[in-house]
């Protein structure tokens, strides 16, 4: 047990809501942040539950002012502040050119100037008391690129080098950085992320986004990866001695990085490429969608 305070971002659903229970669990005294406190009661409801006790805090990593608030808030009620998880984030569906520029704008803004903000205001808590612990929440779509999710990619791409460098920059201090990459998880980011144009019949990626789609939610429901899980490994993470810069979680990419690390990287790359495109622009010309399957 532990009453060391950590900082997690985005706990109205998902990992940041399982993470949030999870480190209550263990002992860490647990700041549960989210843009809209209307969606804190499946939170609090669980963490009731649970004989748990989280406190919860406005914090929209978009605006700076919330960000500001919320640290003060918890160095004035415990003095320090020991960890911080950057899982706040959004995803983006959608080929690149069905991409508008604000929807890539606010996915950047989220998800890599949103976590650049909160961990910025907590460094200096941290570099003052010679310890502390960041957690980054990437992606696989952050070492591996996939279609259909280029913005989003790109956003986690930005996070994986921003972390790797922090790293350095921060150990002198006592600070650890790591990076989680979880697998495939089915969590509510995938269900509002479709662009807007994504669905447009008169886009020429129309066929080869809804075969997409459709893959990606047979892969959902296979997936084994749990946003318990997530958690699990992000709490391990906080209470190791010595943290890994890097982790993946799931056997999936697991399997796939195995994969990328023993093969030469063009033939990875061809080999990956043909997978993904045999299996989804193959069934694009063999399959005539009915109009229904337009809405999503």
């Amino acid at each position: 047990m532990n009453d060391k305070s950590v900082l997690v971002t985005g706990c109205s659903s998902g990992l940041g809501l399982a993470t949030a229970l999870e480190l209550a669990a263990r002992g860490f005294r647990v700041f549960a942040t989210m843009r809209e406190l209307t969606r804190r009661g499946e939170l609090e409801a669980q963490a009731a539950q649970r004989g748990l006790t989280i406190e919860v805090l406005p914090l929209d990593v978009t605006r700076p002012e919330t960000i500001d608030a919320a640290i003060a808030t918890i160095i004035e009620r415990s003095g320090t502040l020991y960890g911080v998880v950057n899982n706040a984030g959004v995803a983006l569906r959608g080929f690149f050119e069905d991409l508008t520029e604000e929807e890539i704008r606010h996915v950047f803004e989220t998800n890599v100037f949103g976590t650049m903000a909160v961990t910025r205001a907590a460094l200096p808590h941290m570099r003052a008391a010679r310890e502390g612990r960041i957690v980054i929440v990437t992606s696989v779509g952050g070492r591996q690129g996939v279609l259909a999710l280029t913005g989003y990619c790109a956003s986690k791409f930005a996070l994986e080098g921003f972390g790797e460098a922090l790293m350095q920059e921060v150990k002198p201090f006592g600070i650890a950085v790591s990076l989680v990459a979880p697998g495939i998880t089915p969590t509510p980011i995938w269900d509002r992320s479709i662009a807007k144009n994504a669905l447009n019949p008169d886009s020429p990626y129309h066929a080869l986004f809804l075969e997409y789609r459709r893959m990606v939610q047979k892969v959902m429901r296979g997936a084994t990866v749990t946003p318990e899980a997530v958690g699990q490994s992000i709490g391990d993470i906080l209470m190791a001695e010595r943290p890994q810069l890097r982790y993946l979680i799931g056997w999936r990419p697991k399997l796939l990085f195995a994969l990328r690390r023993y093969l030469p990287g063009e033939s990875f790359d061809r080999a990956y490429t043909w997978l993904v495109l045999r299996r989804v622009q193959g069934r694009a010309r063999s399959t005539k969608t009915p109009q229904a399957e337009l809405t999503p």
